[in-house]
């Protein structure tokens, strides 16, 4: 039977007919055409347009060498400047940071026992005696105390009480060094020296309220170190000062005053923001007010005797070479004294302990210092320059509160500022403590600073720091352990790469 399909003879293939083994990998013979088609036409956009393109990798190599060439000459110069500053560096910030110090521990224990440091106080001779106590236990290569005389001035018993239009009693603090008094006189309020200048035939006889509004502590602080004398000038029988504070919640702010010679010497007090507006709005009122005044101030006839109290971790090739780093010890009576500066010496002791603790040996000496009678006569600084400014290489005072630190004020030469710029962005960074500009240091160093050596002040948020200041309310609640930790790293840092400095400071 014959078979119902045609059998197919053989066939002419047309040159261009795609046979099935051509077509296994279709993708494939297209992905090739592409290829060679889209390569022609960047062999002939570069051939046509290779001006523009040389300009732009040029341009884009000048990016980069902006960005990355002054990372690594700083990485170089940091290593010129300082002997293993980087590498230190990072280890102290890590462990500060990240593992925590005793800081907020031993500050703590030290406001807790010992408040009120005022100098001639037997409170301020124990804090010391237990600071020398520690560092001794803490081990450091040397620790001593030096005595020094100072100033005793105690407070006693005070009040100060509207009497008219109506009876209120007044928050009020001695200003220190002031005398005693029992005053009762009609007021009259000043917003400044000048008002006082223009009023001044009608304040004799009177209290002269200086209701300064702040505006920043140097400026506003003279009405509180200077009212006294300017008002008594003028025959004024005593003075009361606006806490040299921007915020209250009723908490007035004691600080030192000093008397000029040759003028009458009268009691003179602070009071609160809110008693300072109290009394002006009642003479904008017309309303006459009578304040009494008492206080059972004196400074003793005798200066006491106290002491600067200090640790060290001796250098390996330039032991003479001292960088020291402190704060001050006492506080004033009525506060616990931890942000000013029970927090100050213990950031700056701690900061050696810690070097000490990750067996670093510095090239240079490091010394801890707790400077006293910084409150009301600094002669605990003063004393200290008297006898170190020689084997002084460089000096770091922190005495504005242990907050986020931010960097560090500076006077020295404007090269070593530099050099410490590059220092602090390269090695700080990471508690963005890098802001390095010239500036005030501390009360204590300055001594130092003011007979030539260079020195400087940790920097930290002052923005609430004058909210407590010399107040009942400067106490542990308002300390945080974390920026205290980072206030550690920023000064342990700082000191370490001084210390290792290669040379000598410009």
């Amino acid at each position: 039977m014959a078979s119902q399909y045609t059998k197919l003879q053989s066939i002419e293939v047309e040159d261009n007919l795609l046979l099935p083994y051509q077509v296994s990998n279709p993708t494939q013979k297209k992905s090739q055409n592409k290829f060679a088609s889209y390569f022609y036409r960047v062999k002939g956009y570069i051939i046509k347009k290779w001006k523009i393109l040389l300009l732009l990798m040029f341009v884009l190599l000048l990016i980069a060498g902006v960005i990355l060439i002054p990372v690594l000459v700083l990485r170089y110069k940091t290593s010129t400047i300082s002997d293993q500053c980087d590498e230190y560096g990072k280890e102290i910030i890590n462990n500060a940071v990240q593992k925590g110090t005793e800081a907020y521990s031993r500050l703590s224990t030290l406001v807790t026992l010992f408040p009120g440091r005022l100098s001639g106080s037997e409170q301020l001779e124990n804090a010391i005696d237990w600071i020398q106590d520690m560092m001794l236990d803490d081990g450091f290569d040397l620790v001593k105390t030096d005595d020094v005389e100072v100033t005793h001035w105690v407070r006693g018993d005070e009040s100060a009480t509207i009497l008219q239009p109506y009876h209120r009693k007044m928050n009020m603090l001695g200003l220190g060094g002031s005398i005693a008094g029992n005053v009762t006189a009609e007021v009259i309020v000043v917003s400044s020296f000048d008002e006082l200048d223009t009023l001044q035939d009608q304040v004799k006889g009177k209290i002269v309220l200086f209701n300064a509004i702040f505006t920043n502590y140097s400026s506003t602080v003279q009405y509180r170190s200077g009212g006294a004398s300017a008002a008594a000038k003028y025959g004024g029988v005593a003075a009361l000062v606006r806490s040299i504070t921007p915020y209250s919640l009723g908490t007035p702010h004691t600080g030192v005053m000093f008397y000029q010679d040759g003028i009458d010497k009268i009691p003179t007090a602070a009071i609160t923001l809110e008693d300072a507006d109290l009394i002006q709005n009642l003479a904008i009122l017309n309303q006459t007010v009578i304040v009494n005044l008492y206080m059972e101030a004196q400074t003793m006839p005798t200066n006491a005797i106290s002491r600067n109290v200090m640790a060290q971790i001796n250098g390996s090739t330039y032991p003479d070479e001292v960088v020291v780093i402190g704060g001050h010890t006492d506080s004033w009576d009525v506060a616990q004294g931890a942000m000013d500066d029970g927090g100050g010496i213990v950031v700056a002791w701690e900061a050696l302990r810690l070097i000490k603790s990750l067996g670093i040996i510095p090239k240079r000496t490091i010394r801890v210092v707790g400077w006293t009678n910084e409150e009301n006569g600094a002669a605990g600084g003063a004393a200290y320059a008297q006898l170190y400014t020689n084997e002084t290489f460089f000096s770091i005072e922190s005495d504005i509160g242990v907050t986020q630190p931010l960097g560090f004020n500076v006077m020295a030469s404007e090269q070593t500022i530099t050099d410490l710029q590059l220092i602090a962005d390269k090695v700080l960074s990471p508690i963005k403590t890098t802001s390095i500009v010239e500036g005030e240091v501390g009360t204590d160093n300055g001594f130092l600073v003011s007979n030539g050596k260079p020195g400087a002040q940790l920097i930290t948020d002052e923005s609430k720091y004058f909210w407590y200041h010399h107040t009942a309310g400067d106490a542990m609640d308002k300390m945080d352990p974390s920026q205290m930790n980072q206030c550690v790293a920023a000064m342990a840092t700082m000191a370490l790469c001084i210390s290792n400095w290669v040379g000598q400071l410009n």
